[in-house]
């Protein structure tokens, strides 16, 4: 798909309105797949005039571009990478990460209207992961790199920095992937905000575990050479 470039205007009473057709997106898109939903079944459902989609997204690929990258699927703060400003202690840093990277899981059943959208775009790829990679994902992990590389005293990224990044970024995107296991298994784990907060800790706490062992490893590998 060609890049379209979104409209965002200012209207008093358009706010509803552009987030009545993103919430139809989610809906629409899951179901239907991007070539299916139609620009006008996706005004019908959102109660709007074929032209708004137009009017606040550029036309349908940039409506269906923005729910890769805008609340309620991103519900992510201004600034991706905050949690890795220098100086920052670990403990709180990877507490920081946590609690941003697990904020989805507070939309309850929205979000599994939100996952089966993902999966549908993975199973019928149209380049919005792709995007949503590089606006979103890529920053923050490169921020979790440079935060790894400063605790364990690295001048850059090595293969196994990258590895331990991307098992601790794993540790959250598993409760995404297998939320409906996990609800099933443990139903308390994710059954209310706060419960999505004290697991944001625990991760943090995981996270900065697995920072020591490697920490060890890597003066246990010196100490041998």
């Amino acid at each position: 798909m060609a890049s379209a470039t979104p409209h965002k205007p200012v209207r008093a009473d358009g706010i509803d309105a552009r987030q009545r057709l993103l919430a139809a997106g989610i809906k629409l898109f899951a179901e239907h797949g991007f070539e299916r939903a139609s620009v006008r079944a996706l005004a019908q459902a959102a109660r709007v005039n074929l032209g708004a989609i137009s009017y606040y997204f550029g036309d349908k690929e940039g409506l269906y571009r923005a729910l890769f990258v805008e609340p309620p699927i991103g519900c992510a703060p201004e600034d991706l990478t905050a949690f890795a400003e220098p100086g920052r202690p670990l403990a709180e840093a990877m507490r920081l990460f946590f609690v941003a990277f697990l904020e989805p899981l507070k939309l309850g059943d929205e979000l599994r209207m939100v996952m089966k959208l993902h999966f549908r775009e993975m199973a019928e790829p149209t380049g919005a992961w792709a995007h949503a990679v590089d606006a979103q994902i890529r920053p923050q992990f490169d921020a979790l790199l440079r935060l790894l590389a400063r605790e364990l005293g690295l001048r850059r990224a090595d293969l196994d920095l990258h590895r331990l990044a991307l098992s601790i970024a794993g540790l959250g995107v598993h409760f995404f992937a297998f939320h409906d296991g996990v609800t099933t298994l443990s139903p308390r784990v994710l059954s209310t905000p706060r419960a999505v907060d004290t697991l944001a800790e625990r991760l943090a706490g995981y996270a900065v575990s697995m920072v020591e062992g490697e920490r060890a490893r890597r003066a246990s590998s010196r100490a041998e050479v």
